[in-house]
């Protein structure tokens, strides 16, 4: 015998219900070693996330207030004529910013960074820096530098104070540390600072985009906790914190609650360009009092995002929605979120555990009563129901049902449950030993298929060890049938005689349902075969059983109405003749 057939025996032999709760108990164990050290399952698979995302049947619509004033390549083309390739001087930014300001406008965000001074035209910036002075609606962008150099900046809330959460704000963050401890030194952070006075002296916001390891950016991170308990605001928190203070609180308690501590999963309109954009140059025009080439509505009342989708000024990063998303549309979606207090919050990774451990537990009860091969629908069935779970919370929920620890889990608790059936089958279906064999033939008015042979077997394995099941093989795949179901409903129990005789009333019991004909036992003794090999002795044996089982069967004479004899042609008739 190979090895892999004394393996898969010894697997196959193994009583069903050790096994069952011995899967689930690794499985379990795997899952709470993943979750709380190991971290190999991070959520659902981020390609499959993407694909839901676009899939969608219900997305929000974009907020009609956000109009993007879009720096592109027909604007860069436009406007290098007079002021050369980008950056061009920022008094053009100033005439448009105060264009903009005199329409009363409810935020002017810029996705632009004013981090360095021009030193090829200083009175662009003196302009920009009296613009940004009186201007009352704008908020500017810094750009957050990795954590781990927050100990050698030098930049701490005295030199930016409007980056860190207002107070009133600041209060709200409910936790031990949320407040800033005397006993801890001031946090400082690590950041590209403005290089204008008046723009350090705004209303700033960090503008990072924290993107997942395969490089997409699927969440945002509105708010920072530093070393010393304070925290600092992103430009969307900026932006809500100026025009709805009270809306900005909710977020921060309701952030201060959650468990999990992860960034926000950005909910995603139905398409990447969704807010309308008007050229830069049409607004510069029109701020010069010259006529657009496109019309330019009144901006009173609208949160303006400054920033720039042209493929040369590399502001790109790949979303759900598209590998091409500009980063200022992106900006845009993450303002609206926030705005509009569009949260979609995922569940906690022990909760995700929990669930997939209590299905594994489901599915063992399952089969405990029922029986593996029951199971069969399920294998690919559950883990898509599980997943069109997903798909359906991303569809105007407010929390993200991530199953796809459940699904995953789910499916290789089957897969390997019907592996093991499969090797249980072979291994209860062989020949018993001994020299006489009884035989208890059975019959059913269905053929014997995998869900039934598993019961006879849970039974023979419950009450008769030692006996075996003899049955005519009827596994069939779908779309596939039964070509001769007749055949197909017979069994026996094979074994010891004083065995099969001391069980038969427990077997009897426990089949009564199963079972529409049982025979009376019998005897066979089983003639021994002495050429060949151990291959050879047991297809002698089996031999014998399948001949002897048949002749059993054959004992059930109500199945099928008696057959009538064929009479033989005479021999006495010839054509053309009488007798």
């Amino acid at each position: 015998m190979h090895l892999w057939d004394r393996f898969s025996e010894a697997i196959g032999a193994l009583p069903a219900r050790r096994v069952t709760w011995g899967l689930v108990l690794v499985f379990a164990l795997w899952v709470l070693l993943d979750v709380l050290v190991l971290k190999f399952t991070g959520g659902l698979t981020q390609s499959t996330y993407d694909a839901m995302v676009r899939a969608r049947v219900l997305a929000p619509a974009p907020d009609p207030r956000i109009v993007v004033v879009d720096i592109d390549e027909a604007s860069l083309a436009r406007m290098g004529k007079e002021f050369g390739r980008w950056p061009w001087p920022r008094d053009t930014l100033a005439t448009v910013l105060e264009h903009i300001e005199r329409q009363q406008p409810a935020a002017v965000v810029w996705d632009v960074l004013f981090s360095d001074a021009d030193r090829l035209s200083p009175g662009g910036d003196a302009a920009f820096n009296e613009a940004a002075k009186r201007s009352v609606h704008s908020h500017f962008s810094v750009v957050r530098l990795p954590q781990s150099n927050d100990a050698d900046s030098q930049i701490g809330k005295v030199a930016l104070p409007s980056l860190w959460l207002a107070p009133h704000l600041q209060a709200l963050l409910a936790e031990p540390r949320s407040a800033p401890q005397p006993s801890l030194p001031a946090a400082t952070v690590a950041l590209i600072p403005p290089g204008l006075p008046a723009v350090a002296n705004g209303r700033l916001g960090y503008n990072n985009g924290y993107v997942d390891d395969d490089g997409v950016l699927r969440r945002y991170r509105y708010f920072e906790r530093l070393s010393d308990g304070s925290a600092i605001q992103s430009l969307p928190l900026s932006v809500l914190s100026a025009i709805d203070s009270e809306a900005a609180g909710a977020y921060l308690v309701g952030a201060s609650e959650r468990i999990g501590g992860k960034d926000d999963l950005i909910v995603w309109p139905k398409r990447a360009n969704a807010y309308p954009h008007l050229a830069f140059a049409d607004v510069f025009m029109q701020a010069e009092g010259e006529p657009p080439w496109v019309p330019v509505p009144s901006l009173a009342g609208k949160v303006v995002i400054i920033g720039a989708t042209a493929p040369s000024l590399h502001d790109i990063h790949p979303t759900p929605l598209s590998n091409m998303h500009a980063g200022v549309d992106a900006l845009a979606v993450v303002v609206d979120n926030a705005m509009n207090q569009r949260q979609l919050r995922e569940l906690p990774r022990g909760l995700q555990a929990a669930l997939a451990i209590a299905l594994c537990v489901a599915l063992a009860l399952w089969v405990q009563f029922k029986s593996a091969a029951s199971l069969a629908p399920a294998l690919l069935a559950l883990p898509a129901a599980l997943l069109g779970v997903s798909y359906l919370s991303l569809n105007g929920s407010p929390v993200f049902v991530d199953l796809h620890l459940s699904a995953a889990l789910g499916l290789v608790f089957l897969a390997v449950l019907r592996f093991w059936s499969a090797l249980r089958r072979v291994h209860w279906c062989l020949p018993p030993q001994g020299d006489v064999l009884a035989v208890w033939p059975l019959r059913r008015d269905a053929a014997w298929l995998e869900e039934p042979l598993d019961r006879l077997i849970d039974a023979v394995e419950r009450h008769a060890p030692e006996c075996r099941v003899l049955v005519c093989d009827s596994n069939v795949v779908w779309p596939a049938t039964l070509r001769w179901p007749e055949l197909a409903r017979f069994a026996a129990v094979v074994g010891p005689p004083d065995a099969l005789q001391r069980a038969l009333p427990a077997l009897t019991r426990q089949t009564q349902r199963l079972v529409q004909q049982a025979g009376p036992l019998s005897l066979l003794p089983m003639v021994p075969v002495h050429a060949g090999g151990e291959a050879a002795l047991l297809a002698g044996r089996r031999l014998q059983l399948a001949q002897y089982a048949y002749q059993t069967w054959a004992t059930f004479g109500a199945l099928a109405p008696q057959a009538h004899a064929v009479p033989a042609p005479s021999t006495h008739n010839n054509p053309g003749k009488t007798t």
